[in-house]
């Protein structure tokens, strides 16, 4: 409404408090609906989540713009709680070996502690590239390990280095690897068995890469004590 003295605008309180109140209540119907697909699977109903929150499902639609919508929002969620697990351990702190352990072991503790998010997210749908909300996450983890990974080649002289598709085809790897395990009723490897493949197998690819640049390291170096050299 117009300030009748000519100054600005001004905001009706009232207005602004139910758009925090709708904004809140979408934050809680997601919540539910995360809460759902956790407990009865990545192919719930919205007529379950209506239930659950005690609304008709015309109501509940009406804080948002469609079904595409709502799982937008959701898959969001869901992005964003397993990016919180792996943003901490993207770093190279202890061993080379340590660091290696950690992202995979970051990895499969998320999807084995929340598959049916993991399933709800489509990980398989989505390549690096394709302009999605999960295949960007891919690219995001992919792009921060290569800045890393950047770091410590510096620190050992090798300044210029094509480290960005290295890091890209480490996440493709090990994306591509648990999908397939969490999504094979005959698992031929436990978790732990997987795990340990898993590790040796990035740890092989960044020893040849580094070998092909003319760099020998240990995979019990401390990356600390290179970076101060």
């Amino acid at each position: 409404m117009a300030d009748r003295t000519g100054g600005e605008p001004q905001i009706d309180g009232r207005s602004t408090r139910w758009d925090e109140h709708k904004a809140q209540r979408q934050v809680d119907l997601v919540d539910a609906a995360v809460a759902l697909i956790e407990e009865e699977g990545a192919r719930f109903r919205v007529q379950r989540l209506a239930e659950r929150v005690g609304l008709p499902r015309s109501v509940l639609y009406r804080h948002f713009k469609d079904r595409a919508h709502l799982d937008e929002l959701i898959r969001r969620r869901v992005v964003d709680s397993f990016l919180r697990r792996m943003e901490p351990t993207l770093t190279f702190e202890g061993t080379v070996q340590d660091a290696v352990h950690r992202v995979v072991g970051a990895h499969l503790d998320w999807v084995s502690q929340h598959p049916r998010l993991y399933a709800y997210m489509g990980v398989a749908e989505h390549a690096m590239g394709d302009g999605s909300l999960v295949a960007d996450t891919k690219t995001a983890i992919a792009l921060m390990l290569s800045e890393r990974f950047g770091d410590v080649l510096k620190a050992l002289g090798v300044p210029q280095a094509p480290i960005r598709s290295v890091a890209i085809g480490i996440v493709g790897f090990v994306d591509t690897a648990v999908n397939q395990w969490v999504h094979d009723d005959r698992r031929e490897q436990s978790e732990d068995e997987l795990r340990a493949m898993l590790c040796r197998s990035v740890w092989a690819v960044l020893d040849a890469t580094l070998r092909d640049l003319g760099v020998e390291l240990s995979p019990h170096q401390r990356v600390a004590d290179l970076e101060r050299r």
